[in-house]
């Protein structure tokens, strides 16, 4: 895939970003943010009181009234914009994986990366960030848990009701799976460095991981138990500044 060019500084500017401070891939994209030290402005969308769901945030936001979103200008109009409306270089995106993915592409003359420079090393990051992007976080998110407590009710007696015993048990299962593969890669290493894939540095694995073990704890999932490589890890990146300053309680408490 072709790179853009190393002007990306004065090429993409004027960053916004629309999440929640609990959301767990809201805090992968300012991971990103915080990789490429860009600096964005924050919109709050309150999901627990639905504020995703106005027309308003549908229409001129996100169609499918999800999180993250993040807005940004290209300053530089390509060969297929060149008429002057006000909106006409205003991009806009949806989905994190493919957000972090633009940055990493459009910011690629930065020192830091959550991509590896090794293509094997590169694609297990990007395997372990797909386990927890398709195979844990939608079976554990508002959406699918509120939908099966309405679909469900009164066939499961567990405390924290039907939607949530199912996103407990997505959650156990992937985090056990990534536990394994994450043992093995590191294994493979002589001398594994401190994070996910055995790196020195965080990779997008480290991004998807951290935040889903945070969602983990709202599920009463024992960590402990099913994944001690990677609380230790998470301990790892807990002292790392990319997680520190993006971590949900800094940002439940910066934008209450």
């Amino acid at each position: 895939m072709q790179k853009e060019p190393s002007t990306s500084r004065t090429l993409y500017t004027d960053f916004h970003l629309y999440g929640f401070w609990k959301s767990s891939s809201c805090w992968r994209v300012r991971i990103a943010l915080a990789s490429k030290d860009i600096v964005f402005e924050y919109h709050s969308i309150d999901i627990t009181s639905n504020e995703h769901k106005k027309d308003e945030f549908g229409q001129n936001i996100n169609m499918m009234h999800q999180i993250p979103v993040l807005t940004c200008r290209r300053d530089c109009p390509t060969k297929e914009s060149k008429s002057n409306k006000k909106n006409e270089n205003i991009i806009v995106m949806s989905q994190s994986l493919a957000i972090i993915e633009f940055l990493e592409e459009s910011f690629p003359d930065t020192e830091e990366s959550l991509l590896p420079s090794d293509i094997v090393e590169r694609a297990r990051a990007r395997e372990i960030a797909e386990i927890v992007n398709s195979g844990i976080q939608p079976l554990q998110n508002l959406l699918v848990t509120d939908m099966i407590d309405k679909l469900g009710e009164n066939c499961v007696d567990w405390k924290l009701g039907n939607g949530q015993f199912f996103g407990k048990y997505h959650l156990e299962r992937g985090l056990r799976v990534i536990e394994s593969l994450v043992l093995k890669y590191r294994q493979e290493k002589e001398e594994p460095g401190r994070f996910m894939i055995g790196t020195s540095n965080p990779t997008l694995a480290d991004a998807c991981v951290i935040p889903q073990l945070y969602n983990a704890r709202r599920f009463f999932v024992d960590l402990e138990t099913i994944c001690p490589t990677l609380l230790k890890i998470e301990s790892e990146c807990m002292d790392h500044i990319w997680f520190m300053a993006t971590h949900p309680d800094v940002v439940r408490a910066r934008y209450p």
